[in-house]
């Protein structure tokens, strides 16, 4: 390792000595998440691989010394594979998590014995690393994520020093075959090139997925109500909003639901009772439904249905559908059995009506009729 080596393995072994100390602040502040512990680990390990790789390299006779390097620079990629592996954006399966895992001690197994081989070590270890990267790679396949282009950076720079690596190790034993001593300096500088792109881009992108996927996570949480698991009325909102401005339907039918009585059920029967109506009642509103159709609860004991492309006859036939089907259910409380019903409004969107603050007014004025009336009833707005 002559000249043009020592300032590139001195900058690999000290950005790998910073992101291993970011890694672990970040774990710290981030809940102890394990990913960046592993990632932490990694990064270490990498360091301390190049730094004992420099004193074999040194000193000649420590071929234990270039094995045990081999050996780190090895675990260090599985490091790698193990933090994604628990990021909670690429979850890989437990099959998939063995097999990496029964190649990391079968490769340490097999670098150990090669180590006995001056050479022949060196083969192997960037072999497996190679190996080690590209099933790291593999948590990314085919996975259904909203950040693809991001991940895609990192795919391309896990395959990229893969290949690098796996053509090192090539070259290497050509050249141990061919019993030639040609200088592979330039490959072994293309090698830590291609090791720092990948880690400056892990250290930059995986926290930043982390924090946009936790982003994500608590909008998904504000918009979901925790006891039924519907959309929220704010959320509600917003998708009927966007479905009555599309110009591929003709009608839309809004449909409110409220629970008869229900403040007599949660002053008889206690709250606990009360939310298991709503959980139940929430459930059977949702079966059922087209894919299209949006229901969400719009607070209370008051739950919203909108249908898409559903005339009013059509629309009627869903809401004593629903009706019926909330009447058939059974709630025990002690020795009793505690039946409940609903009160439906109907409003139908048409050529003039596609606003959805009129729509939503003229459901709730037909649910207002329907209670009048005596509830258990499904009224439509005329």
């Amino acid at each position: 390792m002559s000249s043009g080596l020592p300032t590139g393995i001195a900058m690999a072994f000290a950005i790998n000595v910073l992101v291993s100390v970011y890694f672990f602040a970040v774990y710290r502040a981030q809940q102890r998440n394990q990913s960046y512990l592993y990632w932490s680990v990694s990064c270490a390990l990498f360091a301390a691989g190049i730094g004992a790789s420099v004193i074999a390299h040194a000193a000649e006779g420590l071929q234990a010394v270039n094995t045990l390097a081999c050996l780190l620079l090895f675990t260090a990629s599985f490091g790698l594979y193990c933090g994604l592996n628990k990021f909670e954006l690429s979850p890989g399966s437990i099959k998939f998590y063995r097999r990496v895992r029964s190649i990391f001690v079968v490769g340490s197994a097999v670098i150990t014995v090669a180590g006995f081989y001056s050479t022949m070590v060196n083969v192997v270890a960037s072999v497996g690393m190679a190996l080690m990267f590209v099933m790291t790679e593999g948590l990314f396949y085919q996975r259904k994520s909203p950040y693809k282009s991001v991940y895609l950076v990192l795919r391309v720079l896990l395959l990229l020093h893969a290949f690098v690596l796996f053509l090192q190790g090539i070259v290497m034993l050509v050249q141990m075959l061919a019993a030639q001593d040609s200088d592979t300096r330039y490959l072994f500088n293309i090698v830590l090139l291609s090791h720092l792109l990948l880690t400056v881009a892990t250290a930059l992108v995986l926290p930043l997925l982390h924090v946009m996927n936790q982003r994500r996570q608590w909008q998904k949480l504000a918009n979901l109500d925790e006891l039924t698991g519907l959309p929220t009325r704010r959320a509600f909102v917003q998708k009927a909003a966007k479905s009555l401005s599309a110009d591929d339907q003709t009608c839309h039918s809004l449909l409110m639901v409220d629970i008869d009585h229900f403040k007599q059920v949660n002053d008889q029967f206690g709250h606990t009772f009360g939310d298991e109506v709503l959980s139940r009642v929430g459930k059977i509103l949702a079966e059922g439904l087209r894919q299209t159709d949006i229901v969400g609860r719009m607070g209370g004991e008051e739950f919203a249905i909108l249908l898409p492309g559903v005339s009013t006859e059509r629309a009627q036939g869903v809401a004593d559908r629903l009706r019926h089907k909330v009447s058939e259910l059974r709630f025990k409380q002690g020795d009793k059995q505690v039946t409940i019903t609903v009160s439906i409004g109907i409003a139908v969107s048409h050529e003039v009506l596609y606003d959805w603050e009129h729509l939503y007014s003229q459901a709730d004025q037909a649910l207002y009729s329907a209670k009048r009336e005596g509830r258990n009833l499904v009224y439509v707005f005329s």
